[in-house]
């Protein structure tokens, strides 16, 4: 499920939104101020995971 970054036009309060359907983005308000202008900011990710990769130096099994 996608987790959304928003800012508010007006406070300039920026906050995330879990979007489960498609339609939550159309009720959503600013938490801090209540208003209903906010604009979607881009946002990185992030996964979890087991490895760690390095750009200096091979560490896996491949020559």
């Amino acid at each position: 499920m996608p987790i959304y970054e928003f800012k508010c036009k007006k406070c300039n309060n920026t906050f995330e939104f879990l979007c489960i359907k498609s339609d939550d983005k159309d009720h959503l308000v600013c938490p801090h101020c209540g208003h209903k202008e906010v604009e979607t900011l881009f946002s990185t990710f992030s996964s979890k995971g087991s490895m760690s990769f390095s750009s200096c130096s091979p560490s896996g099994g491949f020559s």
